[in-house]
């Protein structure tokens, strides 16, 4: 056994759990090279400690068997598809390395089985036969296509991301085996793509700054790379260039001071890119920590603070929000949950490097999300690293964190998350810095009405959005979207999010458990749409207010209720004020009185206009192949209860007004005091629950006793002793917003934000609210006697 085996093997003695033993020995012996520097060859276990988990598997516990069951499938099926050494062309028989994205194939199934080669309990460890299969496809990679000569072509991320990422893993683990002068050149091909981590495509493209996720993930590369081949340089580059990617930015991609996270320019990405650059982080934090190249910088605990800021708002009960997902809702191999687990993972990495106190809040968050869990098993589909993290936050004596409540607006990227009791709702919403949708590589093309008021409940059917919603349901009858029926193309408004709508304004409030958002909608592929939509948001329901609808296309107009997957057995019971209708699908009923709807395991509508309703039961079918390019073909049907307000042909100034109440049975449906609607016209839309008093005011205009001199949202909860308000310039370029609040006994103002009061003999207040600066985030107060 080689000094480094020998040196390793005291590494993990006293560990308690199973020691490699033999991982980087084989019947192939270790190159003579020259002798690492010892900190670096220190990081290049750690990190290969990461990829195998090698120190804490314990191969008699079954969900570590299952883990190493699905690499060693994994592995088997990519060595049945190599092509025999020699003067091949490809390395695998599938992967055609004139095809971009098959060249990231390739290097993943290297990296993949030398992952296999250096794990403890996999039939592969140690294989002299593996090893030298990964050798000689490393070679031939170098020789055919990824070398220092060979210019870019196709997508830049397969050269600069997904290809060095998988080669430097690959390097990192069979290091001994692979000479000097084969380190040089594979790095040196590495080099070629990615000479700086600051910039991506420098050389075919001109320089462009990279940033967030790509930006990490073009770090960790150069600095794996760096670490395997001596470079303290380049590694030191690398670990300060991470730094811009956790401060807040005031414009395009990264972290905002209100919790947004926002990639390719115009989209709120958190759920997929973001957690991304989380996990890259995390794991980057927790390889660097205890070395001598830390990460140091102090402004890195902005990155500590956005785990509770942008991410966790996002995750509920294991899952995340589809809202914040962007086009990967259309990867039948990447759900809510799955997407939900490694936001989890890259918490728990990064737990590892903060202080003792955030690492037990963030531990508590993250067991209370496991627990709430009822639709998947993590540890099914876990990879051993995840497997260990997941049980190791089991065996501690954590207490699980309660889901919150209240609501979050993130001004932003125009994304709204409430949490009410024993549900939560998301909407996606666009503006002119946010656009409507995201396509791209084949995917989400059909996505148009996700950013049209797209209203995502989770409640006791917490699987809804996981159940292969996107390939079966009608994306043109979404919940929550007001849509013109015009059909639209695929991809009508560019790719990438490359157009936003020139609308007035979205913004919204939250203040003490309750939320309100207003949006004016312009509709996607240019049809004439528009809209004015409002929500207001309680612990008990979610009021849904729209007016001044209009199209110039001459076609139907829809506001969509409900469009809700009742799964693969449909059944269950929708009704109309009492009356239920047939258990089967049928062809839609008109409702012209309708005043409440109920679904069976969702809850109560109420409907608080005059306009009529239309509800079906129908079964639906798809498959994912036709929201993505690269989906599966097989046909999935689902049943969907569906409750739409047709406007009619060429509305002229149509409206809707009803409540959601999640949860609520028919009889409290039946008997549910119905809010009161304060006004829902051009100007404002406003109303009454309880004590709240919620308006979004689109121009000078009155909702009840409270008055606006121009754009604003605004929340007001009044009881004898104070009122607690919540004011936003929704356009961001006022410099104040006055209020006139009729007829109080309210006479001071209790507030840091420097609220102006004055006060006339009738007892009518004039507020001037300072609103300069402040990015449509809301300034809350309070009046007191």
């Amino acid at each position: 056994m080689s000094q480094l085996n020998v040196s390793r093997r005291n590494l993990l003695r006293g560990t308690g759990t199973l020691a490699l033993a033999v991982a980087l020995g084989s019947a192939f012996a270790p190159i003579a090279n020259a002798a690492p520097d010892a900190d670096l060859e220190m990081l290049r276990q750690r990190w290969v400690d990461q990829l195998t988990g090698r120190i804490v598997i314990t191969t008699t516990d079954q969900d570590f068997v299952g883990a190493l069951t699905r690499l060693d499938s994994a592995v088997d099926r990519s060595r049945s598809l190599l092509v025999t050494v020699g003067s091949r062309t490809r390395i695998f028989t599938d992967a055609d390395l004139s095809a971009d994205p098959k060249i990231t194939t390739t290097y993943q199934r290297l990296a993949q089985m030398a992952t296999a080669w250096a794990t403890p309990g996999s039939r592969h460890q140690g294989s002299s036969t593996v090893l030298a299969e990964i050798l000689a496809g490393l070679e031939d990679g170098d020789r055919l296509v990824y070398n220092a000569s060979q210019q870019e072509f196709g997508n830049w991320w397969n050269w600069e991301i997904g290809t060095p990422n998988a080669l430097a893993d690959a390097l990192a683990v069979v290091r001994e085996h692979v000479s000097e002068a084969q380190v040089a050149k594979y790095c040196g091909a590495i080099d070629h793509f990615i000479p700086d981590p600051t910039l991506q495509f420098p050389d075919s493209r001109g320089k462009v700054i990279s940033e967030g996720a790509n930006r990490v993930d073009i770090c960790r590369a150069i600095i794996i790379r760096s670490i395997v081949g001596g470079d303290t340089a380049r590694l030191q580059a690398a670990i300060t260039a991470l730094s811009p990617t956790w401060q807040y930015v005031t414009k395009g991609d990264g972290f905002y001071a209100d919790g947004s996270f926002i990639q390719h320019f115009k989209l709120g990405y958190t759920g997929t890119y973001g957690v991304v650059l989380l996990n890259g982080l995390a794991r980057l934090f927790s390889l660097l920590g205890p070395s001598a190249y830390p990460v140091s910088d102090p402004s890195r605990s902005i990155l500590f603070d956005v785990v509770e800021r942008s991410f966790a708002p996002f995750i509920h009960d294991g899952l995340m929000m589809d809202s914040v997902r962007g086009r990967a809702i259309s990867r039948a191999d990447s759900r809510g949950f799955d997407d939900g687990i490694a936001a989890i993972e890259a918490i728990l990495w990064l737990a590892r490097g903060v202080d003792a106190a955030m690492s037990a809040r963030w531990r508590s968050l993250c067991l209370g999300w496991l627990h709430r869990n009822t639709v998947t098993r993590p540890l099914n589909w876990a990879s051993i690293t995840r497997v260990a993290l997941i049980k190791e936050l089991f065996a501690t004596t954590t207490v699980a964190e309660p889901e919150p409540t209240g609501h979050t607006y993130f001004p932003a990227m125009d994304r709204s998350v409430f949490r009410g009791d024993g549900w939560v709702t998301a909407l996606g919403l666009s503006s002119r810095r946010i656009a409507w949708y995201e396509c791209g590589n084949g995917e989400n093309n059909t996505g148009y009405h996700t950013g049209s008021g797209l209203l995502y409940l989770y409640g006791a059917d917490a699987g809804h959005w996981d159940d292969n919603f996107w390939p079966t349901a009608n994306l043109n009858r979404l919940p929550g979207i007001t849509a013109d029926t015009t059909p639209l193309p695929p991809k009508v408004e560019g790719e990438w999010a490359s157009r936003a709508p020139a609308n007035e304004w979205t913004g919204g409030v939250s203040r003490d458990g309750f939320g309100a958002v207003g949006f004016h909608l312009v509709g996607p592929g240019g049809t004439g749409l528009s809209a004015r939509k409002s929500w207001f948001f309680t612990p008990e329901m979610v009021l849904a207010l729209g007016s001044d609808i209009h199209t110039s296309s001459g076609a139907r107009v829809e506001s969509v209720v409900e469009h809700r997957n009742l799964g693969a057995t449909g059944g269950r019971k929708i009704s109309v004020d009492g009356a239920v209708l047939p258990a089967s699908s049928g062809a839609p009923s008109v409702h012209p009185a309708a005043r409440w709807a109920h679904v069976e395991g969702v809850g109560g509508y109420l409907l608080l206009g005059s306009e009529p309703l239309t509800v079906q039961r129908e079964r639906r079918s798809g498959a994912w192949r036709d929201v993505n390019s690269n989906g599966p073909t097989q046909i999935l049907d689902r049943e969907y209860a569906t409750m739409v307000i047709d406007h009619g042909a060429a509305p002229a100034g149509a409206s809707y007004a009803y409540a959601l109440m999640p949860g609520a049975t028919p009889e409290q449906t039946a008997t549910w005091t119905a809010p009161q609607v304060l006004r829902n016209d051009a100007k404002a839309q406003g109303a009454r629950i309880g004590k709240l008093l919620a308006a979004s005011f689109w121009q000078p205009a009155q909702v009840g006793e409270l008055a606006s001199d121009k754009a604003a949202v605004v929340l007001c909860w009044q009881s004898p002793g104070v009122a607690k308000l919540a004011v936003s310039d929704p356009t961001g370029s006022a410099a104040e917003v006055v209020l006139i609040l009729a007829g109080t006994k309210f006479t001071r103002v209790n507030s840091a934000a420097r609220v102006q009061l004055e006060r006339d003999a009738t007892g009518t207040l004039t507020l001037r609210v300072p609103t300069a600066g402040r990015a449509g985030s809301s300034v809350n107060f309070e009046l007191l006697p």
